[in-house]
């Protein structure tokens, strides 16, 4: 079985309005896949239609290798949009409530789940008393309590200082380094996920605009001349109309980036300054991952 999750051509309309267009995920097992895009990009939407809580008007779900869900569902954790509890009860018995619906009866279950998010001593206190990261880690804990094979969370981040963020993406990859669980993040932020996935697939206006690993994503950001002028109409028309530069953008602080290849630096700034346009620095830069992701989301709403 090669992938773990694939989607065909997913759609979904909701009220006359396509929600979702065409999107085919691939997700290998034992990888870590971050799902990034906007938010109202349509993340939780698919998600929604891979874990069974949709319908899709069009495409298909293929989990484990077979199409439906009631086979997978034991197999998979998952934790989508905010995650409710019963407020009066204690996260220990929020824990122990899943269990017994999912029947799952590991001794000593709960206590794990709860000591690998760091609620241990939290964990008989009344959750109506956790605060915002808490009951985003309770939701997780809730989620690995059974041991799934396939763990989904949506934008599990949120509400996380510093300390939660960085616990919980060594959590994510332990999950699957150690023990070969595959799991699927989502994320509107490229940096919450850059360090623990191995591919990523970016959603924009409901399609997927690109599915690639994090090592094609991190040799595509693209490598540019960078200027700065005093004057940067001028500079502007002399890449243009005397050099026959097409290949560059204008950014809103007057920096110039230019794309194309084969480019001089050299021959650039002797161009430039030549025509007055004053250069003030120039050199050869690269794309850092969060430009280049957020150029794919761009050119995906277009």
């Amino acid at each position: 079985m090669a992938y773990l999750l694939e989607t065909h051509g997913l759609t979904k309309v909701l009220g006359g309005r396509r929600i979702v267009e065409d999107v085919s995920l691939h997700v290998r097992k034992g990888e870590v896949y971050g799902f990034l895009g906007p938010n109202g990009a349509g993340k939780t939407t698919v998600l929604k239609l891979v874990t069974g809580l949709l319908l899709p008007t069009a495409g298909e779900v293929v989990l484990f290798g077979e199409g439906g869900f009631f086979h997978a569902l034991k197999r998979m954790g998952t934790v989508l949009e905010f995650p409710v509890f019963y407020e009066r009860l204690t996260g220990r018995e929020n824990l122990e409530l899943h269990r017994e619906y999912m029947g799952y009866y590991r001794h000593g279950s709960v206590e794990e789940a709860l000591g690998l998010l760091g609620l241990a001593e939290a964990a008989d206190r009344p959750v109506k008393c956790y605060s915002l990261g808490m009951r985003e880690r309770l939701g997780i804990a809730r989620a690995l309590l059974h041991r799934p094979e396939f763990l989904i969370l949506d934008e599990p981040l949120n509400g996380l200082d510093p300390e939660g963020i960085h616990q919980v993406r060594g959590l994510l990859k332990g999950l699957s380094v150690d023990y070969g669980v595959t799991v699927l993040v989502s994320s509107h932020i490229l940096s919450e996920v850059e360090s623990v996935a191995d591919t990523v697939g970016v959603l924009a206006g409901g399609r997927l605009v690109e599915e690639l690993s994090m090592k094609e994503l991190r040799e595509r950001s693209a490598s540019f001349v960078e200027v700065l002028a005093k004057d940067g109409k001028r500079a502007a028309f002399v890449l243009a109309e005397k050099l026959g530069l097409s290949g560059f953008r204008v950014l809103e602080d007057g920096r110039i980036r230019i794309y194309e290849e084969g480019v001089s630096v050299e021959g650039l700034a002797g161009a430039l300054s030549e025509a007055g346009a004053g250069v003030l620095s120039i050199g050869r830069r690269r794309e850092t991952l969060e430009e280049y992701f957020l150029k794919l989301v761009g050119e995906g709403l277009q």
